[in-house]
């Protein structure tokens, strides 16, 4: 760029270019990572354990919570793979032939990558550069935009179009500028050496078929043959379910094949499981003062006599102090009753005095 532009002299392209270490972008553009570029995956997962899991959790309780987001998580896979096999998409670019191949091919998710590539390239202007044998050159730019374009080499004999965006070297799926040159060549599907494996509804048994028999890691082997036998065991409820005698005849078969190997012995997974028990974890104190425990609590006891549920000041044997007698509530009302009256009779006495003094005051006045 440049050296396109002529910017050698420039300072502030000098001094960002120092700082190249920071373009991520720019460096990682030709690197493939499975379209994953953050963590953000592994933050899902975590956040969705984290709602079964809990700390207090008893090591059975934390194996059965963890069945449950398994099979969560293959219920999703199930649904996915049942969307992408027997469901099939609306068509809604004008290139219906490239759509509905990618819809054959491809995962439904990563289909609806693929159309916007292809909803893209029906914008796009394409422009025959160079052919030299063959290899072909085209230019394309999007309408409206003349200004931006992008060089694609497109190789009829290796079957192979490599565009300068490096979209299928970084996302593993062509661009738009890929589609459009198919396009402007009148190719109705898309080529075998654009086609990521691992993006096709057939990838995983593909994957799995090829590691069975790897001698190298016996790990590895065992998840894929679990695997392998996993997709073809799908495969087979897909089928027998549907008949009544094929059925009986499948499940008549599969118990009569356990039962043979259970005989031969090829369940290795025999011992004695008292040697090597497992059992809770320990739970780890946390910081801070410990709870106190209410059913422990020291009852209040008198500072006379040493007995609980009474102190010093409801102490009944207390030298001097009257104690307290019941009375009962109609005692009680009739009481306070005669207190209003002897009240009331005592202000209008002393009413009266005081009426009394101020006549006598006046006359001895007058006197």
């Amino acid at each position: 760029m440049v050296e396109k532009y002529n910017l050698s002299s420039n300072s502030w392209v000098n001094q960002t270019y120092e700082l190249r270490n920071l373009w991520a972008l720019a460096y990682l553009r030709n690197q493939f990572f499975g379209r994953i570029k953050t963590t953000c995956q592994c933050e899902g997962i975590n956040s969705l354990i984290k709602a079964y899991v809990r700390k207090k959790d008893t090591l059975l309780e934390f194996i059965n919570n963890m069945e449950i987001v398994v099979s969560h998580y293959r219920n999703n896979k199930r649904v996915a793979e049942f969307n992408s096999k027997y469901t099939d998409p609306l068509f809604v670019t004008s290139l219906p032939t490239l759509e509905g191949f990618a819809a054959k091919t491809f995962t439904r998710n990563m289909f609806r990558e693929v159309r916007k590539e292809i909803d893209g390239a029906c914008v796009m202007n394409t422009e025959l550069v160079i052919q030299d044998g063959g290899k072909l050159y085209f230019k394309c730019n999007s309408f409206g935009m003349p200004e931006i374009d992008h060089v694609v080499e497109f190789d009829r004999v290796g079957g192979m179009l490599r565009c300068e965006c490096l979209w299928f070297e970084n996302q593993g799926i062509p661009c738009m500028h890929i589609f459009a040159c198919l396009k402007h060549q009148y190719v109705e599907f898309i080529l075998e050496r654009l086609v990521c494996k691992r993006w096709t509804k057939n990838a995983k048994s593909d994957f799995m078929k090829s590691n069975v028999d790897d001698p190298s890691d016996s790990d590895k082997v065992l998840k894929c043959r679990l695997g392998v036998l996993g997709a073809e065991c799908s495969k087979l409820m897909d089928v027998a379910c549907k008949n009544s005698s094929d059925f009986v005849k499948a499940m008549n078969d599969i118990v009569n094949t356990i039962t043979k190997l259970q005989k031969q012995g090829e369940n290795p997974h025999k011992g004695d499981l008292d040697d090597d028990y497992i059992v809770d974890p320990l739970v780890v104190k946390s910081k801070g003062a410990p709870k106190k425990n209410s059913k422990f609590k020291q009852q209040r006891k008198c500072s006379n006599c040493g007995v609980p549920r009474h102190y010093n000041k409801s102490y009944p044997n207390v030298p001097g102090r009257i104690p307290k007698e019941k009375v009962d509530d109609d005692i009680e009302k009739n009481n306070s009753s005669h207190l209003d009256m002897l009240t009331k009779v005592c202000h209008t006495i002393t009413m009266s005095r005081i009426s009394l003094y101020g006549d006598l005051t006046y006359c001895v006045l007058d006197f």
